[in-house]
């Protein structure tokens, strides 16, 4: 290996450790605190979107707020599919953005799903205001995503004023 490319991959570990390092702490103290939760209550259930494609939750995540209510609050949806990798692979590296996103400001909850007859993976996030969800494809994570992603496949909406909860339940065949 060169001299350039051992810089470069140096430059990027220790880009990636102050990142981990800064977003680490938020994590480790919501963590400790008891303000992050993994709750099970939808896991493998199977919601319908309004296009009629079915996805099945596979985990979810919630921080709590030190503010009560939801007004104002944002849901961001995503859907990609990964290039590359299995389904049952993605399905385990979906966690290590778990500690960037709680340590980000105003997100409140994320459930992961997926198509398993597409292999299309949706992400469905709280914001706590339409401006923060709607910058959330410029932060960090959301780039790595879709740098994983198949060509072509990565869309995205911000649905303003809708709490999470509410947008979940709605989903659940009647």
């Amino acid at each position: 290996m060169d001299k350039k490319v051992k810089i470069i991959i140096l430059y990027k570990i220790t880009f990636l450790a102050i990142f981990v390092i800064v977003f680490g702490k938020t994590f480790i103290g919501n963590t400790v605190s008891g303000r992050v939760h993994f709750p099970k209550e939808y896991v493998d259930k199977t919601l319908v979107m309004g296009n009629g494609q079915k996805f099945t939750i596979f985990r979810t995540l919630t921080v709590n707020s030190k503010t009560p209510g939801t007004a104002g609050f944002a849901v961001f949806k995503v859907r990609f599919k990964f290039s590359g990798l299995k389904p049952e692979d993605n399905k385990r590296l979906s966690m290590i953005p778990v500690p960037f996103l709680v340590g980000m400001k105003g997100f409140r909850a994320k459930y992961w799903m997926i198509n398993e007859d597409t292999g299309y993976f949706q992400g469905v996030y709280q914001w706590t205001s339409k401006e923060i969800a709607e910058n959330y494809p410029d932060s960090f994570i959301f780039q790595l995503m879709t740098k994983r992603a198949a060509s072509g496949t990565v869309s995205y909406e911000v649905l303003p004023d809708t709490d999470i909860s509410d947008y979940i339940k709605y989903r659940f065949p009647k």
